[in-house]
């Protein structure tokens, strides 16, 4: 059988959301832009999930099924951007809402441009939230040129813009993506910030539009919206830590804007999971699990290049954590 090229491939993982997730099945079939395969990746699904993805594949065409064995969010994704055929790729969570005019207005942007990449705003919505309430096309829209993305990016993807890292507001041109892909070790969360340092990495421009074109459900079954997780937290941390010291710190390739911008945001994410958000708890075990993961670190070369971009204020409070002196710390955590 010969596949049929299309203009967009949306690919969606879908891990148990019988909940939500025939609306946002439904927020792609209503797009106003119709070329388009939409991708739903069953990752081991054990409730309804595949009975509704079964009723739209069966209804509509353009939907595709995907079966894989439950290998988490970014094995799922990366199934479904090895069986895309678009010209670009859109991404989105199983339990997420997507405006009716999304793939249009990023579409067009795209091919305006010549944009290797496009983004949208997003914004957040409550667990109720329908698809008659989905924002509508008020036919302002704004759009942004950046000739430089690893300048640009870093500098202006800020304020109401600022969320740089969630993958569901862009468009990516696929050539762009041959061999990029999401760290499946990264079962539930951590993924979308790797990828998006790859991507920026490789595109030579990209177009900010003034749209939002991503509604995300801040739901029960969300990852990473729940509050803080230590225990995915630190598994997180000891992914990536060694993660980027192998694929960015010893590329000697590697662009040093690239690196800079990596590290700065890495960084301050292990500062985060690792000291600041341990301090804040009165937990004994989490003290002490936050603890055994520094010691274990501690001189490896992958934990000292995250190190050096940590400032003396941080540098002081790692050290508390490290004699467990958690007293102290919470006397002075208004410096941290």
């Amino acid at each position: 059988m010969i596949l049929q090229p299309v203009t967009i491939s949306v690919i969606i993982p879908i891990y148990n959301d019988e909940l939500y997730l025939r609306d946002a099945l439904r927020s792609i079939q209503q797009q106003t832009f119709t070329d388009f395969e939409c991708i739903c990746v069953n990752d081991g699904s054990t409730d309804k999930s595949e009975e509704i993805i079964d009723e739209f594949v069966k209804a509509d065409s353009r939907f595709v099924k995907t079966n894989r064995v439950n290998g988490g969010v970014s094995a799922a994704r990366n199934t479904g951007l090895d069986a895309a055929k678009g010209e670009y790729v859109y991404m989105m969570d199983h339990d997420d809402l997507t405006p009716d005019y999304t793939l249009e207005k990023l579409y067009n942007a795209a091919k305006k441009y010549n944009a290797d990449m496009v983004r949208g705003r997003m914004m957040m919505i409550a667990e109720d939230f329908t698809l008659e309430q989905l924002p509508k096309d008020e036919g302002k829209s704004k759009e942004y040129f950046y000739a430089n993305p690893l300048t640009d990016y870093y500098r202006h993807i800020r304020g109401k813009n600022k969320k740089w890292y969630y993958i569901w507001m862009c468009l990516f041109k696929k050539t762009f993506l041959e061999d990029v892909k999401f760290v499946e070790e990264l079962r539930s969360g951590g993924e979308d910030f790797l990828f998006t340092f790859d991507v920026v990495g490789k595109i030579k421009n990209f177009v900010q539009i003034s749209d939002v074109v991503a509604c995300h459900r801040y739901s029960k079954i969300s990852v990473t919206l729940n509050g803080y997780n230590p225990q995915l937290f630190f598994e997180i941390s000891k992914i990536v830590i060694p993660h980027i010291y192998q694929k960015y710190k010893l590329d000697s390739n590697i662009d040093k804007r690239l690196l800079r911008w990596v590290y700065r945001k890495e960084s301050y994410a292990a500062y985060r999971f690792l000291i600041r958000n341990i301090i804040r708890r009165d937990d004994v075990n989490i003290h002490s699990q936050a603890n055994k993961i520094l010691l274990n670190m501690i001189d490896t070369p992958a934990f000292n290049e995250v190190f050096k971009y940590w400032n003396f204020r941080q540098k002081i409070f790692f050290q508390l954590v490290l004699n467990e002196k958690y007293n102290v710390a919470r006397k002075l955590k208004i410096f941290m």
